[in-house]
């Protein structure tokens, strides 16, 4: 059921996309010293977000008392919310792994003299990196509507209505 929403979340459709166009406008054949830049830069920017995603998600994650994680479970949105961000970290796992491997195999491959690599390797590379990236912009989302679900929480626990704290914002 869950790989099902993955498959037709539009991350992942746009990174689908983003990565057929890729195959339709490069050659089946890739040089190699462009490739290991390309990669070496997807290396520092997965690297970034992870670190600050993983920080992300233990405050959030840490903050929640168990009222409100009931309160959440209520709603229908903690395990949607855990969920998500734990296929994301997960993918950016993934994303990053693959980037230092493929870094690492196209350094080996330029020093052996090796000028090409086949397009598919690039082509895995661009769906992780743009999956990842979607899907951090995604969960980013979500940490903004957990903010929003902490908020209708305590106006309901202080006993002012949500409708009441809006009026006085």
């Amino acid at each position: 059921m869950k790989i099902k929403k993955i498959v037709k979340s539009y991350d992942f459709v746009i990174s689908v996309i983003i990565s057929l166009l890729v195959y339709f406008i490069f050659p089946c054949w890739l040089n190699n010293e462009m490739l290991k830049d390309i990669y070496g830069i997807g290396i520092s920017v997965l690297s970034i977000i992870f670190s600050v995603y993983f920080a992300a998600l233990a405050i959030i994650i840490s903050s929640s008392d168990d009222s409100f994680v009931r309160f959440l479970e209520n709603e229908g949105f903690y395990q949607e919310i855990v969920f998500t961000f734990e296929f994301t970290l997960g993918s950016l796992f993934v994303a990053l792994s693959y980037s230092i491997v493929i870094y690492i195999a196209t350094s080996n491959w330029i020093f052996l003299k090796i000028e090409i690599q086949p397009i598919w390797c690039f082509l895995f590379f661009t769906f992780l990196f743009s999956y990842s990236l979607i899907a951090t912009g995604q969960s980013a989302l979500d940490a903004i509507k957990y903010a929003k679900f902490r908020s209708k929480y305590l106006g309901i626990e202080s006993g002012i209505s949500s409708k009441e704290s809006n009026e006085t914002e």
